[in-house]
C-alpha cells in the first residue's frame, strides 16, 4: 500500500512536469502581429508574415514595400481547458504542518500497522479477565489501543466523534483521482524565419518554420479509485467491529458488577453469561475480520483476519502523452492576374515537410524512467511534400477593401504513430476580408472547414476580429477577439504592440481566454526588417 500511494501522486505529477505532449496544430502560425490582431492574417498579414497566412497576399503589399525579413518569429500558447493544473495541485496541498494528503494517509498507515498488533492483543487480553475490575482494566487497554486509529480529522463539522484517518484521506484521494481522470494540458510551440521580395508582377519567399503541439492527461481507472474507496470502507468496517467489542465489553461490565453485587441472583447471572457471549461474538468478528480479494469488495486484499495487508499493488491507471510537429521549407510564388478586368492576385508554396509523432503511454507503477531513449523509442518521423494555395482581390475606390482565401496543406495524408494511432494532416480553408487606410487596419477572418483535432482538445473552427491603429508608422497598436465555433468557453481577446523606427520591426502580441486567463494564454515575439 505504501508503494501504491505514492506512485498515485508520482504519476499525476509526471503528467504535469513531463509536458513534451500534445494537441492539434491548428491554423495558428508563429506570427506577433497577427496574435495581436486575434489571429487574422488570410486578407490582412503583410511581406514576410504572408507567407504563413496567405501566399497570394505578396503580391498586394504597398508599392513602397520592396523586401521583408523575419527572422525570428516564435509563439508560445498553452491551455488548460479542464483545469488540469488545479486537480494536479490538489495533490500538493498542504495542512499547516506542511503535510499533502498522501503524507497524511501515508501517516494513518503507518500508525495503523503498529496499532493494530496492539489493538489485537488488547482484544485477546479480554479472555482473561474474569473480574469486573479486570474487564474495566482491559477496557481501558482497549480504548488507549484504539485511540490512534480513531484519527483527529473530522469530515463533519458537526459529528461528535472524529472519522478515522484511513476513512478521511482514502476518499480524498479518491476523489482526487477522480478529478483528475482525463483532462488535458495542451501546449502550442512556433517559430518561424522568412526572407520575402514582393512585387504585383512577381513576388517570391523563402521560409523555414516549425509549429509543434503538445498534450498530457492521465487516464485514472476506475479500478484505481475503487480501491482507495475500498480502503476507506474497509476501515469503517473494521473500526465498526472494534465498536461492538466495546459496546459488548460495557455491557459486560455492567452485568459483572452487577453480579458480584448479588452473587445468587439468577437473573443476573443469565445477562452476565449473555454479555459474555456476545464479547465472545465480538471478539471473534474482530480476529476473523476480512475485506477485498472478491469482486464485490474490489481484488485487493485489504485486511485479513483482523490484520491490514502490507500489498504492492500493480496500479491500471496509465499516463498518455502525444505529440505531434510539422517543420517545413517553402517557397512562395505570387503574382497578379488581370481576369476580366479585374486584378486577382494567386500564390502557392509548395513546400518540403517533417512530420514527428510522439504517442507514449505508461502505466502509473511503472518503474520505467522518462529520458531520452523513451522519447526516441515512440517517435516516428515522416518527410512530405505539400502545397498551400491562395488567392486575394483588392477593391474599392481606393483598393482599401481585400478579400484573401487560402487552403493550407492542399494534399492531405494520414500518419501512423508508433502504437498505431492515426494522425491526419488535412486540408485547412480560412476566408478573410480586411479594410485599410495609412492609420488603421481592420480584419475579419473565418475557418470554413472544422480542423478536427490530433489528441484529446475540442476540434478547432475560429473566427477572428483584430484591429490596428499605425501612428506614423512608427507605433503600432493592436487589439483582436477569436473565438472557436467548434468549442465551447474557448474565446480568447488579444493585445499587441509594434516599434518600427525605419526599416526595423519589433512586435510583440499576447492572448488569454476571454472568461478566465489560467485556461489559455500566450505570447508570441518577432524580430524583422522591411522596406
Amino acid at each position: 500500500m505504501t508503494k501504491m500511494n505514492h506512485k498515485l501522486l508520482l504519476g499525476a505529477a509526471i503528467a504535469f512536469a513531463s509536458l513534451q505532449q500534445a494537441h492539434a496544430v491548428p491554423f495558428a502560425p508563429a506570427d506577433a502581429r497577427a496574435m495581436g490582431m486575434g489571429g487574422t492574417g488570410v486578407s490582412s498579414a503583410e511581406v514576410a508574415s504572408t507567407v504563413q497566412y496567405n501566399p497570394a497576399l505578396l503580391a498586394t503589399t504597398r508599392d513602397d514595400d520592396h523586401f521583408g525579413l523575419k527572422i525570428p518569429q516564435f509563439a508560445v500558447s498553452v491551455a488548460d481547458d479542464d483545469g488540469f493544473i488545479d486537480a494536479v495541485e490538489n495533490f500538493d496541498d498542504t495542512d499547516e504542518s506542511g503535510n499533502t494528503n498522501i503524507d497524511l494517509l501515508q501517516n494513518a498507515l503507518d500508525v495503523a500497522s503498529t496499532s493494530l498488533p496492539n489493538l489485537e492483543a488488547a482484544v485477546q487480553a479480554l479472555n482473561s479477565a474474569d473480574s469486573a475490575a479486570a474487564l474495566d482494566t482491559a477496557r481501558d487497554n482497549l480504548n488507549a489501543a484504539l485511540l490512534p486509529l480513531q484519527g483527529t480529522v473530522t469530515s463533519n463539522p458537526g459529528a461528535t466523534e472524529p472519522d478515522s484517518d484511513l476513512v478521511i484521506y482514502s476518499d480524498l484521494i479518491a476523489d482526487d483521482l477522480d478529478k483528475l481522470n482525463n483532462k488535458a494540458l495542451r501546449i502550442n510551440i512556433g517559430g518561424n524565419v522568412a526572407l520575402a521580395v514582393p512585387s504585383k508582377k512577381f513576388s517570391l519567399a523563402l521560409s523555414a518554420g516549425a509549429q509543434a503541439a503538445f498534450s498530457g492527461r492521465v487516464l485514472v481507472s476506475n479500478e484505481d479509485s475503487d480501491l482507495m474507496r475500498n480502503y476507506a470502507i474497509a476501515s469503517n468496517l473494521y473500526l465498526d467491529s472494534v465498536v461492538d467489542v466495546q459496546q459488548s465489553l460495557d455491557t459486560l461490565i455492567d452485568a459483572q458488577t452487577a453480579l458480584e453485587a448479588d452473587p445468587g441472583n439468577t437473573a443476573l447471572q443469565n445477562a452476565a453469561a449473555a454479555a459474555a457471549d456476545d464479547l465472545d461474538a465480538a471478539q471473534t468478528a474482530v480476529d476473523d475480520f476480512s475485506y477485498g480479494g472478491t469482486a464485490g469488495q474490489g481484488n485487493t486484499v485489504i485486511f485479513t483476519n483482523g490484520a491490514l495487508v502490507e500489498t504492492d499493488t500493480n496500479l491500471t491507471s496509465q499516463i498518455q502523452m502525444i505529440g505531434v510537429s510539422i517543420a517545413d521549407i517553402g517557397l512562395t510564388a505570387s503574382r497578379v492576374f488581370n481576369i476580366k478586368g479585374h486584378d486577382i492576385s494567386f500564390g502557392i508554396t509548395p513546400k518540403l515537410q517533417k512530420i514527428t509523432i510522439f504517442d507514449y503511454i505508461q502505466d502509473l507503477d511503472s518503474e520505467d524512467e522518462f529520458d531520452s531513449d523513451t522519447i526516441t523509442e515512440n517517435t516516428e518521423d515522416y518527410s512530405s511534400f505539400n502545397i498551400d494555395l491562395g488567392a486575394a482581390y483588392q477593391f474599392g475606390s481606393e483598393g482599401q477593401f481585400q478579400t484573401g482565401l487560402v487552403i493550407k496543406n492542399l494534399m492531405g495524408k494520414d500518419y501512423e504513430s508508433t502504437t498505431g494511432y492515426e494522425i491526419s494532416v488535412s486540408p485547412m480553408v480560412r476566408a478573410g476580408i480586411s479594410h485599410r487606410t495609412s492609420w488603421t487596419k481592420v480584419a475579419f477572418d473565418l475557418d470554413l472547414t472544422e480542423n478536427d483535432p490530433i489528441a484529446f482538445e475540442d476540434p478547432t473552427q475560429y473566427a477572428a476580429l483584430g484591429a490596428e491603429l499605425n501612428v506614423f508608422r512608427i507605433v503600432q497598436l493592436r487589439a483582436g477577439y477569436r473565438a472557436n465555433l467548434a468549442g465551447s468557453d474557448q474565446d480568447v481577446v488579444t493585445a499587441g504592440i509594434g516599434l518600427s523606427p525605419l526599416a526595423i520591426h519589433l512586435d510583440l502580441g499576447v492572448m488569454a481566454n476571454a472568461s478566465d486567463p489560467e485556461k489559455e494564454a500566450g505570447i508570441a515575439l518577432e524580430f524583422g526588417v522591411e522596406f
